[in-house]
C-alpha cells in the first residue's frame, strides 16, 4: 500500500487521461442506487463492473475502508500513532504481501481485472473527493488528521486475507488445550488432572446435533485412537498468556476464545414451504459495527447478474442470489489449521530442530511507521510449518501455525467470486472445491433443490498426530498432503426437507481442537422453530431468526431437572414456587415496553440457579482461573459485541446430571457420587435467597435488566472504523446476524429481502450531517423486518433513487 497525497492522485488521473487519449477507449459504467442506497453496477467488461463497484464502496465507506485496509496490512500506527503498534505487529506476523502478489499475478487476466478495476474505481472516487474536500471528504479523516491513501490490486486482496482469512480462519486452540492440561495436572496430579481435562475437553459427543441430516454418513476423518499430548513439552504459564494475548490482537477476543464463533443459516425445500418454493435464510454473525461490516451490492454485466451482501465490500458476494440459485455460509468446523511445537537451540532461539538438523528460521524484516515517533523495526519469523505465533523461551520452544489454505488465498476468493455465476448444484460444487478455508456453504435453487457443503482443504494427517494438542515440529508429524474434495461433507436434498446451522457440528464423527460440540447447542432453538409445523410460510421461515435471537440458550435443557428435583416438596414450598416460575417462563427474552427489564420472574431465577449450580458442581475441583471460565453461564454483559452461545459449564452440568447415560465419554464425576437432585435444589435455594435479599420477598416482582447491544465504531481488534461518537446502542440485545437475508426461488424466478444495520452508507459530512442511508436499516434490525432487494433490470429501474454514469478510464 502506498500513501498518495492529492497531487499524486491528480497525476494518476492525468496518466489515465493520457492513456485514453493515446488510443484506449473508455467503456461506460452505470451505478443505479435503490431507495436504501444499495448500488447496482452495470458494465460490459469485468474491469468496468468492478471499477463501478470500487467507486460505489468508496462513496459509501471511504473512512471505514481506509482503516480496514490499514488493519489488514498492519499500517494503522502510521496514521493513528503508537497505541496501535501491537496491532500492526500482530497483523504483519501473519501476512506475506509477496506471496499475495504472486498469486494475483498468476490469475487469468479476466479474474485479475476484478482487483485492478476495483482499485481503479476506488482511486477515481478518492480523486473526486480530494477535488472537493470541503464537500466530499468524510468528517472522520478531518478529525483523525490524515487523508485517504490510494489503492492497488494488492490492497484489495490484502483486505480479504488480512481482515477475513486471518481473523475468521486462523483460529487454533491447541496451545490453550495443552496449557489447560498442564495446569490441571499441576493442581490435581497427573492422573486425576488428565481425567478432569477429558471431562472438560471431550473429543466427540455423538448426541450433538449435526447439519447433515441422519441419512448422511459422510466424514473426512478416519477412526483412530488419539495419541494426546504424549511426547510434548508442557507450556509455561507466561508463554500461554502471551500466546493468548497475541491471538486476541490478531483475531479479536471472540475468535481467540474458540472456533467456530458465529453465523446461522437454514434452507427449506418446497415440501416444507406452504408456497412450495425453496427458501434460503442466512444470518452471518461477523459482529455488529457502525458502519456495518456488511455491504450490499448488485453486479450486472460481463457474465455476472447477481445481488447480495458481502463483508467490507469484498470483490466477491458472499451471500446472495443470481435469480437461479441462492448461496450463503456459516463459519466452518473442519480443522484446517495445526500448531507445531518447535524445539529451539539452547544458544539461539531463532534456530529449530527439524528432521535431525538445526535449521535457521525464515526472517522477514520490515519497518513499521508510527505517527509522531521514529520508525520501528519489526521481524516476522517462520519455520517450515508457518509463521511463529508464540514463544516459550523457558522451555526452549516456539509455536508455528500451519494452515492448509496458505498459498491458495486468492483461489479461495475466486471460488466465492464465481459461485454467483453457477446455475446448478454441480456448478456450485465446482466453485466450492476451489475454497481452501474452512467454511460451510448453503445452496438453494428454483428447481426445488437444497444442499450444503463443508469446504476447506483437509490435511491428510499422520495417525500419530494429536487432534487437540500441538504437533511435534521435529518432522515426525508432517501432513501427507491434503484430501480430495470428495472427502468433504456435503448433502443434497435431505429427506427431512431442510438443513439448519448455527455453527453446530457439521456431520457425525467430526473432531477438532476448538469446538466443544454437545447435546446442548443453540441450533436446537432454530430446529424447534422449523419443526413447529409441517408447512411454513415465508414469514414463519423469516421468524425462525426471531425465535433464536430472543432465546435463552440454556433454559430448555434444565427445566425438567428443576421440576423433578422439587416434585416431592409441598405446594407452598418456596423452592417449588420458584421452580414453577422457571417452568412457566417460555425461555424467550422479551423486554417490557416500559421498564427496560425482561418481563418474567423466571429469567432472574433461572440465571441465578444456573450460576449457583455451576459453583456447587465445579468450584472445589478446578483451579481458580479454570473455574472462572467454566463457571461463566454464557449470559452477556451490557453492550457486548458477542454472539451468545451456551456456556461450556452448562454442558458440564448436563453431563453430570445425565451421569454418563449418553453424550461424551464420562471421564470424571464432578458430583463425586452426590445426589444430583440435591445439587439442583441447593442451587435453587441459593438463587431464592439471593433474589429475596436483593429484590424483596415477592417472586412475581423479580426481574433482570434487559441487555442492550452496541453497534461499535471500532473493529473487533479495536481499530476505529468511524468517529468516536458513532457507537450506536439498541435494546434489548438480539442474537442476530450482521445481515439477515432471505431468498425465495421457484421456476418463475426469485425474490430477496435483507437488512444490514445500521445502513448502507457510513458517510458523515464535515458539518456533522450523515448520509440519508447512514442508519435507515437500524429500525429493520430492531423490528425483525427486512427491505426488498431488487433483482431484475425492470425491478431495479422502477426503484432507482439516483444514478451515476462513469467511464472506466481504459479500453475493454
Amino acid at each position: 500500500m502506498i500513501f498518495l497525497p492529492f497531487k499524486r492522485l491528480a497525476s494518476l488521473a492525468a496518466l489515465t487521461l493520457a492513456l485514453t487519449a493515446g488510443g484506449l477507449q473508455a467503456r461506460p459504467v452505470t451505478i443505479k442506487r435503490d431507495t436504501y442506497g444499495v448500488p447496482h453496477v452495470y458494465a460490459d467488461t469485468t474491469y468496468g463492473l468492478f471499477y463501478g463497484y470500487g467507486y460505489a464502496v468508496a462513496e459509501d465507506r471511504l473512512y471505514q475502508m481506509e482503516m480496514v485496509k490499514r488493519s489488514a496490512e498492519g499500517t494503522v500506527a502510521q496514521v493513528l500513532g503508537g497505541a496501535y503498534l501491537a496491532t500492526d505487529k500482530a497483523t504483519r506476523g501473519m501476512f506475506d504481501p509477496a506471496s499475495l502478489h504472486r498469486q494475483l499475478t498468476a490469475l487469468p487476466a479476466n479474474d485479475r481485472a476484478m482487483f485492478e478495476g476495483y482499485a481503479a474505481g476506488f482511486n477515481a472516487r478518492i480523486h473526486a473527493v480530494m477535488a472537493q474536500p470541503d464537500k466530499l471528504l468524510p468528517r472522520q479523516f478531518v478529525t483523525a488528521g490524515f487523508q485517504p491513501s490510494s489503492w492497488s490490486a494488492d490492497d484489495v486482496a490484502a483486505v480479504w486475507v488480512g481482515l477475513i482469512l486471518n481473523r475468521f480462519f486462523s483460529g487454533n486452540m491447541e496451545l490453550a488445550n495443552l496449557n489447560l492440561l498442564s495446569e490441571l495436572q499441576a493442581a490435581k496430579g497427573a492422573e486425576e488432572g488428565e481425567k478432569i481435562y477429558h471431562q472438560l475437553r471431550w473429543l466427540e459427543d455423538p448426541t450433538a446435533p449435526t447439519i447433515a441430516a441422519p441419512e448422511s454418513a459422510a466424514s473426512p476423518t478416519e477412526a483412530k485412537a488419539d495419541p494426546g499430548a504424549a511426547g510434548l513439552r508442557g507450556v509455561s504459564r507466561g508463554a500461554a498468556l502471551a500466546y493468548q494475548a497475541g491471538q486476541e490482537a490478531r483475531l479479536g477476543p471472540v475468535a481467540a476464545a474458540g472456533m467456530p464463533t458465529a453465523s446461522n443459516a437454514w434452507v427449506i425445500a418446497p415440501k416444507r414451504s406452504d408456497q412450495h418454493h425453496t427458501v434460503l435464510y442466512n444470518g452471518p454473525q461477523q459482529g455488529w459495527f457502525n458502519p456495518s461490516i456488511i455491504y450490499g451490492i448488485g453486479l450486472h454485466g460481463a457474465g455476472f447478474d447477481l445481488t447480495g451482501t458481502t463483508p467490507v465490500g469484498l470483490p466477491a458476494v458472499f451471500f446472495g442470489t443470481n435469480g437461479t440459485i441462492a448461496w450463503g455460509s456459516t463459519v466452518g468446523a473442519l480443522d484446517t489449521n495445526d500448531l507445531y511445537q518447535e524445539t529451539l537451540a539452547p544458544e539461539d532461539m531463532h534456530r529449530y530442530r527439524y528432521k535431525g538438523v538445526w535449521r535457521p528460521m525464515i526472517a522477514r524484516h520490515e519497518v513499521i511507521r508510527v505517527k509522531g515517533q521514529v520508525d520501528v523495526p519489526f521481524t516476522a519469523w517462520a519455520t517450515v510449518h508457518g509463521p511463529v505465533t508464540g514463544w516459550d523461551e523457558a522451555n526452549h520452544t516456539a509455536y508455528a501455525l500451519k494452515r492448509s489454505w496458505v498459498g491458495h488465498e486468492i483461489e479461495t476468493l475466486m471460488g466465492w467470486a464465481h459461485v454467483g455465476q453457477a446455475r446448478d448444484w454441480d456448478g456450485f460444487l465446482k466453485q466450492a472445491a476451489r475454497v481452501s478455508a474452512s467454511i460451510t456453504w448453503f445452496y438453494a435453487d428454483g428447481r426445488g433443490n437444497i444442499g450444503y457443503a463443508g469446504l476447506g482443504r483437509l490435511p491428510d494427517r499422520p495417525a500419530n498426530q494429536p487432534v487437540q494438542f500441538p504437533a511435534r515440529g521435529d518432522g515426525g508429524m508432517e501432513w501427507r498432503g491434503t484430501l480430495p474434495f470428495s472427502a468433504n461433507p456435503k448433502q443434497l436434498n435431505p429427506s427431512q426437507g431442510y438443513l439448519v446451522s448455527w455453527n453446530n457440528k457439521t456431520m457425525p464423527g467430526l473432531k477438532g481442537d476448538g469446538a466443544d460440540y454437545s447435546h446442548i447447542d443453540r441450533v436446537n432453538e432454530l430446529a424447534a422453530a422449523l419443526n413447529h409445523k409441517p408447512l411454513l410460510s415465508d414469514k414463519e421461515i423469516w421468524d425462525v431468526d426471531r425465535y433464536g435471537a430472543l432465546a435463552d440458550l440454556n433454559h430448555r435443557y434444565f427445566v425438567p431437572y428443576i421440576t423433578q428435583a422439587v416434585a416431592g416438596l409441598g405446594e407452598g414450598d418456596p423452592l417449588r414456587q420458584a421452580a414453577a416460575r422457571i417452568a412457566g417462563w417460555d425461555g424467550r427474552l422479551t423486554e417490557s415496553a416500559v421498564s427496560g427489564f425482561y418481563d418474567a420472574p423466571g429469567v432472574p431465577l433461572f440465571r441465578a440457579w444456573l450460576a449457583h449450580a455451576l459453583e456447587r458442581l465445579l468450584k472445589a475441583d478446578l483451579p481458580a482461573d479454570v473455574y472462572a471460565k467454566y463457571a461463566a453461564t454464557g449470559y452477556l454483559p451490557a453492550l457486548s459485541p458477542l454472539s451468545a452461545k451456551p456456556g461450556s459449564g452448562a454442558k458440564l452440568l448436563w453431563y453430570a446430571l445425565r451421569r454418563g447415560q449418553d453424550g461424551a465419554p464420562f471421564a470424571y464425576d464432578f458430583l463425586h457420587g452426590r445426589d444430583a437432585q440435591a445439587l439442583v435444589r441447593d442451587a435453587l435455594r441459593d438463587a431464592v435467597s439471593d433474589l429475596s435479599r436483593a429484590q424483596g420477598p415477592d417472586m412475581d416482582r423479580w426481574r433482570t435488566r434487559a441487555v442492550p447491544m452496541q453497534f461499535a465504531a471500532r473493529s473487533v481488534v479495536g481499530v476505529p472504523w468511524a468517529g468516536e461518537d458513532e457507537d450506536k446502542v439498541v435494546a434489548p440485545y438480539r442474537n442476530r446476524g450482521s445481515v439477515s437475508l432471505r431468498v425465495t426461488l421457484d421456476r418463475q424466478g426469485a425474490s430477496m429481502c435483507s437488512a444490514a444495520a445500521p445502513g448502507q452508507s457510513g458517510f458523515i459530512a464535515q458539518d456533522g450531517k450523515p448520509d440519508r442511508h447512514y442508519a435507515d436499516q437500524l429500525p429493520l434490525f430492531t423490528g425483525f423486518a427486512c427491505k426488498p432487494d431488487w433483482l431484475t433490470a425492470g425491478e431495479i429501474a422502477a426503484h432507482v433513487e439516483r444514478q451515476e454514469h462513469l467511464d472506466d478510464g481504459r479500453g475493454g
